[in-house]
């Protein structure tokens, strides 16, 4: 009878301990992709996506390699880093750089890529939501957006057409604005990258509680 307990227990705890083992297997949850704003008023032939990947590293190293697929002709995708390690039983969020590059400034938001996380005993593959066409980016009238960084700096973001270059002017009273151009004062350009994203950095002036920025359609 005792030896029959005993091995009751035994098979207890290895019943234990192979449940225990079978929910902290590795796994891969999620992928997602954000893209970037650029961090230059000069942007180069390359577009910039925040890769946003959850996994669990359970029973052993998960590690996920990132891959993608169905670009346009002509442009290439590398991966910073280019394998993510997921180790513990805990759901842990990990991010890489996915660099995009597109020689003629090609509008990458405008096709359905494909962005896939492997690891060794799954696949998880997400398709880029297309929500514009190529034709509507290329001619996209600009909409601002504004950062306040540290002190007076300011990083003006844009979201108009693809390549276009945009002046950037200011005005601090909306009330004195005129149909004249010379109403707003330039303080700078900033390109757009292929998706139509620009970034330009200034500061608020000292004098003035506000400043409002538009961008225009220009050539510097």
């Amino acid at each position: 009878m005792k030896n029959r307990v005993s091995a009751l227990i035994i098979g207890t705890a290895l019943s234990l301990a192979t449940c225990s083992l079978s929910h902290a297997m590795s796994e891969l949850i999620s992928i997602s992709t954000t893209p970037m704003w650029p961090t230059s008023s000069t942007p180069d032939s390359n577009i910039v996506y925040s890769v946003s990947t959850v996994g669990r590293g359970g029973a052993g190293l998960l590690e996920v390699t990132l891959t993608a697929g169905a670009m346009p002709p002509g442009v290439t995708v590398t991966f910073n880093p280019p394998v993510l390690r997921f180790t513990g039983n805990q759901l842990t969020a990990q991010t890489a750089t996915m660099t995009v590059h597109c020689p003629s400034l090609i509008p990458v938001d405008c096709y359905a890529f494909t962005l896939t996380g492997t690891s060794k005993n799954e696949t998880i593959t997400v398709t880029n939501m297309v929500m514009f066409t190529p034709e509507y980016v290329a001619t996209r009238r600009a909409t601002l957006y504004i950062d306040k960084l540290s002190g007076t700096n300011l990083c003006v973001r844009g979201l108009g057409a693809t390549g276009k270059t945009y002046l950037i002017e200011a005005i601090s009273d909306l009330s004195n604005a005129k149909a004249a151009s010379d109403s707003w004062t330039p303080v700078g350009y900033a390109t757009a990258d292929g998706n139509g994203r620009f970034t330009f950095f200034t500061s608020q002036v000292t004098d003035s509680n506000k400043r409002f920025y538009r961008a225009v359609e220009s050539t510097p």
